[in-house]
C-alpha cells in the first residue's frame, strides 16, 4: 500500500455495510454504510497522519468537495489533464485547503481505489459465511452490482484511471477485479459439484472460469454506461435476476 493510505488491516472497524442475505436493491441500499458523511468520515480516518486539517467536520467537508469535483472534472477533460488549480476552480477551495486536505491529484485516485477495495471486500466476506452456494453465489453478483450502482462514480474512475495510480496500487486496483472473477468461479464450482455430484469433471464439463469472467463483464456494463439505465431502482433487480439466470443456464444447473 502507498503511503498515502494506511493499510486495510490497520483500519479500525468496518462499518457493517451488508446484510446477511439481500434480494432487492431497495434493502441493500438501506443497509449500505458506505456514503454520504459516514463514508468521508471513514477516508478522514483512514488517513489522519496525511490530512493536515484537524477537526474531523471541515476535513469531512473538504475531501466531499474535492472527490465529488475530481469525479465532475475527470468526466469532462479527463483526470490525467485536470489540475489542482482546476480542482481548486471547481471546488471553490483555495490551493492552502487542497494541499491541507490532499498531497496531491495521486492521493485521490489511491482513496477512490482503497474506497471501492473496502466495499468489494466487504461483499465477498458476507459470500464466504454462506453455506449454501447459490446464495454464496447471488451474494457475490446482487452484491457487486447494487454497490456499484450505488457508488457509480468510484468504480467508473477506477476502471479508467487505474493507470493514474503508482505500481504497487495499480496492482492492487487490478487485483480487486481479479478477485471479483475468482470468488464468482468459485461459488459456481461448488454449485455445480452439489448439484452434479461430480469432481474434477465439473468444470471442464462447465466452464466456471469463462462463465466468471462474462458475469463480471456484466457488471460492469451497468456502471461503466449508466446512460443505458435511467430508471435504476426499478431495473438493476431485474438485471441481477437476468445475471443469475444466465449464470444458471451456462453452467447447467436448476435455478
Amino acid at each position: 500500500m502507498a503511503e498515502h493510505l494506511q493499510p486495510l488491516q490497520a483500519m479500525q472497524s468496518t462499518p457493517d455495510s451488508l446484510q446477511s442475505v439481500y434480494t432487492r436493491y431497495a434493502d441493500f441500499k438501506h443497509s449500505f454504510a458506505y456514503k454520504g458523511e459516514s463514508l468521508y468520515s471513514l477516508i478522514f480516518q483512514r488517513n489522519k497522519d496525511k490530512i493536515r486539517i484537524r477537526k474531523e467536520k471541515f476535513a469531512v467537508k473538504n475531501l466531499r468537495k474535492i472527490i465529488d469535483a475530481t469525479f465532475h472534472l475527470s468526466s469532462k477533460i479527463g483526470f490525467q489533464a485536470m489540475s489542482l488549480r482546476d480542482l481548486s476552480t471547481e471546488t471553490g477551495l483555495s490551493m492552502g485547503g487542497l494541499y491541507s486536505s490532499i498531497s496531491s491529484k495521486e492521493t485521490i485516485a489511491i482513496i477512490v481505489k482503497d474506497v471501492v477495495a473496502l466495499v468489494c471486500e466487504d461483499i465477498v466476506e458476507e459470500s464466504r459465511q454462506q453455506q449454501d452456494p447459490a446464495i454464496a453465489l447471488e451474494m457475490l453478483v446482487r452484491g457487486y452490482l447494487y454497490a456499484s450502482t450505488l457508488m457509480q462514480h468510484w468504480f467508473y474512475f477506477l476502471y479508467f484511471e487505474t493507470r493514474s495510480l503508482p505500481p504497487v496500487d495499480q496492482e492492487q486496483s487490478k487485483n480487486i477485479e481479479l478477485t471479483q472473477v475468482e470468488e464468482i468461479e468459485k461459488r459456481i464450482k461448488q454449485l455445480v459439484l452439489k448439484q452434479t455430484k461430480l469432481s474434477t469433471s465439473a468444470d471442464a464439463c462447465h466452464k466456471s472460469e469463462f462463465v466468471a469472467t462474462m458475469t463480471l463483464s456484466l457488471i460492469q456494463e451497468r456502471y461503466l454506461k449508466p446512460w443505458k439505465y435511467h430508471q435504476v431502482e426499478k431495473t438493476i433487480d431485474e438485471y441481477a435476476d437476468n445475471c443469475l439466470q444466465l449464470i444458471y443456464r451456462a453452467t447447467c444447473v436448476e435455478e
